[in-house]
Parts: C-alpha cells; structure tokens; sequence
C-alpha cells in the first residue's frame, strides 16, 4: 500500500457525504459548491492525526516563499495534478511495506518483542491491566492498511511515555496541537504550512539526505543508556522536514493476507489485516525541537511544548495558545503567529491532544476557539485586560463559587469526590460571553485604554452566572432542599465575595466607589 497514491483518507464533502480520498486530491471540489471539508475517521484523534499528516505532506514537497503562499492561498489553489506531482517526488518513501517501510525500523531483524495490534493505539490498555477507558479489552484485534497506517502516524507523531526506554514522541508524550481552521480541508491545510523563511529558520543546510528527512531510510539512531551508549537527536542533526516523520519508536507491522474480513476500527471491509507488531525500546530520543503546530513555554531557558491538562481546553487557555501570555513566557504555535501576522484577519483555532498521565490517556480533549488580530500598538494592554477577564473568571470558579456551594451542600463536612464539574459548569456557561468581550476590548481600546464599561460588563456576567450555577447545583428554593438556612447563608456569602473589592478592584481593577458619609445623629 502507497500513502501517496491510494486512496485511504476518509473525508467528509460540504454535502455530507463521505469517501476516501487520495492525499493528492485535496483541492478537488475547491472553488465550486461541494468542496471536501474536513477528515472523517472513526476516531477524533484519528481525525487529527491525518490532518496534520496531509500539513507535514504540503510542507515537506510544497514549502513556499511568502509570495507563493499567498497565490496558492488568495488566487488559485494548486489543482490535484499539480499535487499529484509535487507528492509522487516522495512516493517511494510512503509504503507501508517493504525494505524501507513508511515510519517503520530499518532493521526489523533488531526487534525483539512483539505486541497484538491493539497497543499501537493511544488510549489502548494494557493486556495486563483492568481499566479499559478508551477501548474494551479484546474489541480490537485486527485493522485495516487505512487505519493500521494512522494508528502507526499517531502514535509516531503523539508517542505517550511505554515503559523503560520506550521513547515519547518528538513534543513529548501526547502534546497539545493548535490549527488554524480554513472554510474548508485545502484552506485548513495551507494555513498550517509555514513559508520557506520561517520553516527553515535555523536548519543546517547540510542536513539534506534523503534519511535525515525519512529516518526510515537508515539505520534508527537509537539511544541506549547503557555501553554502547546510544545518541540524542536535535535540530541540528536533521532536515527540519523529519519534525513531521519523527519515528521515536522502534516498530515493524506484521501484514497478514486473508480472506474477506473486516476491520475493528471503521468496520470495512478488507483482504489484508494487521494483528500484531514487533518493537524494541530505545528509539530515536528527540531533544531540543519547537514543532510549528503546537505551542511552547519557557523553563529555565528551554522551550518546551505545551500539554492538555485536567480540565480541558477552553478560554482560560485563550493566552498562550493564541495570543502570547502576559509574561510572554508562553507563546503560540508559529503556524498561528504567522497567521495573525500575514493574514491580519480574524479566524479559527483548533486545538486537540489527548491529557497523558505516564502511558495512560485520562482525556481526549477537542475545542474551537476564535483568533483575534489587534490594532498595532494594543497588543500589551490588550493582552493586560484579558488577563484580568481570565484571573476574574478563575476566581470566582476556584474560590468564590466552589467554596460556598461547598459550603451549602455539606456544611463544614469533609466532602470526598471531585467538585471540579462546578468550575467546569462556569467556564461552559462564560464562554460565549468571553469572546463577546475580547471583540468588544479590541473595538474599546483605541478611544478608552481602560476599557472599564467592558470590564463592568464582564463582572455583571460572572455575578450572573455564578448565582445561576449556585442555584443549579444547591437546590435554591426547593422545598425539599438539604438545608435551606444553610444554603442561604451561603449564596449570601456568594454574593458579598462577587460584590468584594479583592475581585472587583485588585483583579478586575475597576475604579472604587466613594463610601456614602455617615450621618451624625
């Protein structure tokens, strides 16, 4: 099977029908009414597996100077011919069997240990373990060339923490990846391809060799711990390219022919199956790398990839994942920076990445979220009042809200379980609200810089909505309620904390009310 010229992409058309497609026939339909839209796998880490399988595609044939990004961006994208030949150049670095097989060891003969087909998946258990959050134990045993294919760029592309020298992937075990969304796949696609500049930024010129951009094509540069010490893979040992092609594990798939069966995956049929791999740890240790599709903080002087964390995805996140953070120590994606910076246009963020605890998946998390562009010369104070609408936000969920429905379910009892679902109910129901805000502080700030109506607005949203989420989860007004003295002490309390100068004044900064004067007797 060739990745190139087969057709095994599963994408979704603007009339809702589905079909597999040919990497190459991205653009077809583009410009008239039925283009192809997005990836339509059986799985959402499948979905954003292949879409930034198709951007490493475009990236590693087609990089482009800014003026050729821009004509295949604004004037006429590239027909599917004109793809066909671009992705025929690296054809033979794409199939999935054989010598040189697509992200697969060199030296099959090295590995030593075999696995059934389903812990090539992310979120799979262990055949020794219990917990089966993600897939039941046993419901998946054989897959497909299409989906075996995607698992094997997943798990490359987002390899979680395997055991002892079971190398994770090149941003570490299950990084946050943040896209830029176009009105349809080509357009996603193409924002997401950095000009030839900003790609190649840093690259050694030298480091051209056909396996320094496909490290399948030689011996893996493993990375034993112990005599003979094995080595340390970072930008300058490398094309820029292998970013996309990473291969941190050590994995042959074991193709079996068979008659007509189906797969455990997307249910098609099929004449070939996968039921197993080989593998041996201690594969590529990647080191150093600032991959453009996702966003990076600062630690001690290092950059490193940013990870979805308990919680999820959402406006709290706003900084940082598209817009740099107050401290500028986490800044977003440079797919993203160059977005806002070429485009100067509003648009879209995709953001996805599954929540890794060690080689255990606890989350999938898959959000939108809107890019603003600034005015030139907002972008501090801006970023300033955004961080205040955050912080305020934060407050009353962590501290104000949590605190006293605590306080009015159970009193001043020890609660055992998790009360992260009312933080979670209050970021849901401000959301929309936020970003409301955000185009409201960018149309403010020109002519008022303290943006204060905006501000009030926002605190008047989070008295709103905390006294709704309150009397939603306390019961208020119920006649059977717990206790109702007790609740209503609490919602008092509620409601002087949101009145309060440290949220109002110290966080909000809104200006402070004269205190009425005293009248004498």
């Amino acid at each position: 099977m060739n990745l190139i010229s087969e057709r095994w992409i599963s994408v979704r058309r603007a009339d809702g029908s589905h079909e597999r497609i040919a990497p190459w026939q991205l653009t077809d339909g583009v410009g008239g009414d039925n283009p192809i839209v997005a990836v339509a796998s059986p799985r959402p880490d499948f979905d954003g597996a292949l879409t930034q399988f198709l951007i490493g595609l475009l990236q590693t044939t087609c990089t482009p100077s800014e003026d050729q990004w821009w004509d295949w961006r604004k004037d006429a994208p590239p027909s599917p011919e004109v793809l066909k030949a671009r992705f025929e150049a690296v054809a033979h670095a794409f199939e999935l069997e054989g010598e040189k097989a697509f992200m697969q060891d060199f030296t099959p003969g090295q590995l030593d240990k075999k696995f059934g087909i389903a812990a090539l998946l992310i979120g799979s258990p262990p055949e020794d373990s219990e917990t089966d959050l993600f897939i039941k134990q046993g419901s998946v045993e054989q897959l497909c060339p299409n989906c075996a294919a995607t698992a094997l760029f997943s798990l490359q592309t987002d390899s979680p923490e395997g055991g002892r020298g079971y190398r994770t992937g090149l941003r570490g075990g299950g990084p946050l990846t943040t896209l830029v969304l176009g009105s349809n796949l080509w357009e996603t696609c193409w924002l997401n391809v950095l000009e030839k500049d900003r790609y190649l930024a840093g690259a050694v010129p030298e480091k051209n060799a056909e396996y320094e951009r496909f490290p399948w094509f030689a011996p893996t540069r493993t990375s034993e711990t112990e005599p003979p010490v094995g080595v340390t893979t970072t930008p300058v040992d490398i094309h820029p390219d292998q970013q996309f092609w990473s291969v941190p594990r050590r994995i042959r798939l074991l193709a079996e022919e068979c008659g007509t069966t189906i797969c455990d995956i997307c249910g098609d049929e099929t004449l070939q199956v996968y039921r197993a791999f080989k593998t041996k740890n201690y594969g590529v240790n990647y080191d150093g790398f600032e991959h453009p599709l996702s966003p990076h903080y600062t630690k001690d002087g290092a950059r490193l990839p940013v990870h979805p964390q308990p919680g999820g995805i959402g406006y709290r996140h706003w900084l940082g994942l598209v817009e740099s953070s107050i401290d500028n120590l986490q800044r977003p994606a440079r797919v993203v920076d160059q977005f806002r910076t070429l485009m100067r246009t509003d648009g879209d963020l995709w953001a996805f990445g599954y929540d890794m605890k060690s080689n255990k998946a606890r989350c999938w998390y898959d959000a939108r979220m809107p890019v603003i562009v600034l005015p030139e010369g907002q972008e501090v104070a801006f970023r300033d009042l955004v961080g205040r609408l955050v912080n305020s936000a934060d407050k009353v969920a962590r501290d104000y809200l949590k605190k006293n429905l605590k306080a009015a379910l159970f009193g001043e009892g020890k609660v055992r379980g998790d009360l992260s679902f009312i933080q979670s109910d209050f970021w849901d129901a401000t959301e929309s609200a936020f970003y409301d805000h955000l185009r409201q502080l960018r149309a403010t700030l020109p002519t008022d810089p303290l943006a204060i109506p905006v501000v009030e607005s926002w605190w008047r949203i989070l008295r709103v909505t905390a006294f709704a989420v309150f009397d939603r989860h306390s019961g208020t007004g119920d006649f059977d309620a717990v206790n109702p003295r007790r609740i209503a002490k609490a919602r008092n309390d509620l409601g002087k904390a949101l009145a309060g100068a440290p949220l109002k004044e110290q966080i909000l900064g809104l200006p402070s009310l004269p205190k009425p004067a005293r009248k004498k007797p």
